[in-house]
């Protein structure tokens, strides 16, 4: 049996989104940065089913000069905090034109490069397109976290409302593994 394996997009499925500009978007600042509900219990959950929980995040801001690295590392460790093995950061933008930047799947080619262990499943939960084609780019089935008052999407096979309702539908889904 093989090393069983969740990444996660932080931002609209570990914590909230912010509004900035007229758009929800990531926060900048630690002081922002607020846990989604019941997210802690969802990731206890794959703990006690041995799964193994990664964060694949975007953070162009830090590239953009818009957000300082310690205002990240303050969120990287409330993240840890909760039972995440670990945080693979993107910090560049756009334009960098790098091989880690979802939708690229670099972040997590290299993430299931790097395990020793051979893994027997691995999911992606996310809110965004980019997350959906960077889990299709890396070969891994994906989740999309529907945002407030969006409607379910035709080209997403799983959906959830909520973190808590994706761990669900991935324990049911393996319940044999």
């Amino acid at each position: 049996m093989g090393k069983k394996i969740v990444f996660l997009d932080r931002d609209g499925v570990i914590n909230k989104l912010v509004k900035r500009d007229g758009r929800m978007v990531s926060p900048r600042r630690f002081a922002d940065f607020e846990l989604l509900p019941n997210v802690e219990s969802a990731i206890k959950l794959l703990r006690k089913n041995n799964y193994e929980i990664v964060v694949v995040t975007n953070q162009p801001d830090i590239s953009r000069g818009l957000m300082e690295i310690q205002q990240l590392e303050q969120m990287n460790r409330v993240v840890l905090a909760l039972g995440v093995g670990s945080i693979k950061v993107c910090p560049h933008s756009d334009i960098d034109n790098c091989l880690c930047r979802k939708p690229k799947p670099g972040l997590i080619i290299d993430y299931l490069k790097s395990v020793s262990e051979i893994y027997c499943c691995a999911w992606m939960i996310g809110d965004e397109d980019r997350d959906e084609e960077a889990s299709r780019n890396a070969g891994i089935p994906f989740i999309r976290i529907l945002r407030d008052r969006e409607k379910m999407l035709e080209t997403t096979l799983h959906q959830a409302t909520n973190l808590s309702e994706a761990v669900t539908f991935i324990l049911e889904k393996n319940e044999n593994i």
